[in-house]
């Protein structure tokens, strides 16, 4: 059986990604946003091309202020610190900067306040966000295929 070829990734990326990845457990992709206080969309897809997790933020360098708006990962690869991971490339977007989170499920309000501790960065929830990162008026998603093409982290 193939595996599965995420989605908007071509089958020869996919298997040239696998083959330069093949000793890590999971790879870590980036979409980049389309303007600069758009979403960042960061996944991981484990050896098999299953998508296992997935990080969203948004910054807005104007406030100096970040917010993640979604993270989930896969029930059976939790507690491997593969949230972590995600969530320092999002702070690497915006050192130093102001973080908040929206809406939190369960294992998200455990989550973060451990972070909290361990980082010294808080994540209050609902946090309230500057304009800058609200949608332009008229704004509508991109068409499905114009996403900007993924870029595979290697040292996330």
């Amino acid at each position: 059986m193939t595996p599965p070829v995420p989605e908007y990734i071509s089958p020869l990326r996919w298997r040239w990604i696998l083959l330069i990845t093949r000793r890590r457990e999971v790879r870590f992709l980036y979409w980049p946003p389309r303007r600069p206080t758009g979403h960042r969309d960061l996944r991981m897809f484990d050896r098999d091309g299953y998508d296992v997790g997935r990080l969203v933020w948004v910054v807005c360098d104007t406030c100096r202020v970040g917010s993640i708006n979604k993270i989930s990962i896969d029930p059976d690869c939790q507690r491997q610190g593969l949230g972590r991971r995600m969530v320092l490339q999002a702070l690497a977007d915006g050192p130093g900067y102001t973080w908040q989170t929206t809406g939190q499920a369960p294992e998200a309000k455990q989550f973060f306040p451990a972070l909290e501790k361990e980082w010294g960065v808080a994540f209050p929830q609902d946090g309230g966000v500057c304009e800058h990162l609200a949608s332009p008026p008229g704004y509508k998603l991109p068409p499905p295929g114009r996403r900007l093409r993924p870029v595979l982290l290697r040292n996330a």
